[in-house]
């Protein structure tokens, strides 16, 4: 095998079948790639037959398996098999995701003309195999952005303005090394690492996509894509990256400029919020969270930017908290709803208690009242636990008007 050019980095954790479409892919995107290259793939002691998968590709493609004795972690993982790279770039690439072969070359090419740029970002695109449709291009830039060294302001406004998230790349080996990326829970990764290879020389950002990301590979597909659920509580993160990149600018920025960075990057990490209450009431997450995101939103004066309106969040977070607060329900049997309710609270009520519930005009009505949840609607606001019913073992009671001024309604 010659002395590769271009590293591919994969880390793999028990997804044969995705590594084994991804090789398949590489196969055809790389059988006229112009330079040579080789294919590293750490197995995090899978225990399917990943093993078998690669060494079915030994013949057909450069590649070297790295299997680990034990699951050293997810993110140890994908730092482990970055720095086995040999090739004077490095690409990192998902096992369950894919490269286009001619605009990564051309990214090469670029690369390899101009010494000065330390890593090379791209916006990727998004794919359906199943569907065998397109959907879309995450983040967009008008043309290519060439950042100059130590201009860390320059490269935060172009990811504010362009929205970049600065994932997908190539990396010059050296520089790599030199910088020992991590990952850190406080700052998102990709914002931090950008600001540290801008360190250490240019950042080009190009228009043209080399990456697709693979929404869904098999009809019973039911992986956990990281990126796609990060964007559902990642948010501070986010902010702490941005919020880095910022810091590196030091004084070359004014107070002034400081303070104007800071209200955008406030308007970034909202946009992000309103995507996580989007995807969250779409997949029926914890209303009680979603409801809670939405008055941070609401907090921070983007209200308007919310895709669910706050009234709908909160009556849900209502009807949610109270079937499913652990303390409410302790010991609970049964939910006895006493008076009127509407249509909408007592269709979800019915849909999605976990205890049979039933409903009556007064609690008398109910045929026992042991280990119940009594609900006391807004129209019986006159009502109080006699002597019997505060005798009546387990019994908790929740007020409806309570449970309402609780989540503001």
């Amino acid at each position: 095998m010659a002395t590769p050019l271009v590293s591919f980095c994969i880390p793999t954790f028990n997804r044969a079948r995705y590594l084994q479409s991804l090789l398949e892919s590489l196969v055809l995107q790389l059988q006229d790639f112009p330079y040579p290259f080789e294919i590293v793939v750490a197995d995090n002691a899978s225990p399917d037959r990943t093993g078998e998968v690669v060494q079915a590709f030994a013949t057909q493609l450069p590649l070297r398996y790295l299997r680990h004795d034990s699951n050293i972690g997810c993110f140890p993982n994908v730092q482990f098999v970055m720095l086995q790279a040999t090739g004077r770039y490095v690409v990192y690439l998902s096992d369950d995701d894919c490269v286009l072969g001619e605009p990564l070359a051309r990214a090469v090419a670029d690369m390899e003309a101009d010494p000065g740029i330390a890593v090379t970002y791209a916006p990727w695109l998004l794919y359906d195999l199943v569907a065998g449709q397109s959907q879309g291009q995450f983040y967009e830039v008008p043309q290519d952005l060439r950042i100059p060294r130590g201009q860390h302001a320059q490269l935060l406004d172009h990811i504010l303005k362009h929205h970049i998230f600065p994932e997908i790349h190539i990396a010059r080996r050296d520089v790599m090394q030199r910088l020992m990326p991590r990952i850190n829970e406080h700052a998102f990764y990709a914002f931090v690492q950008a600001a540290d290879y801008l360190s250490q020389g240019d950042v080009l950002i190009r228009s043209e996509p080399f990456y697709v990301s693979i929404t869904r590979y098999f009809a019973d597909d039911h992986r956990s894509q990281a990126g796609s659920e990060e964007v559902e509580y990642a948010w501070d993160r986010y902010r702490g990256g941005l919020e880095y990149l910022m810091a590196c600018a030091g004084t070359r920025i004014s107070a002034e400029e400081r303070a104007g960075f800071a209200l955008r990057i406030q308007q970034m990490i909202a946009v992000r919020m309103s995507v996580a209450i989007r995807l969250r009431h779409a997949g029926h997450k914890d209303p009680v969270d979603t409801y809670t995101i939405a008055m941070r939103l609401r907090g921070m004066g983007y209200e308007h930017m919310s895709p669910v309106p706050m009234p709908q969040l909160a009556a849900q977070a209502t009807l949610h908290f109270l079937l499913h607060d652990p303390l409410l329900n302790r010991g609970v049997e049964q939910l006895v709803c006493v008076g009127r309710f509407d249509t909408a609270a007592t269709r979800y009520l019915q849909q999605h208690a976990s205890v049979p519930v039933h409903f009556v005009d007064r609690p008398s009505q109910a045929r026992s009242l042991d280990r119940a949840l009594l609900f006391v609607s807004e129209a019986q606001q006159d009502f109080e636990l006699d002597e019997a019913l505060r005798a009546t073992p387990h019994l908790q009671l929740v007020r409806e008007r309570d449970l309402c001024a609780r989540f503001g309604l």
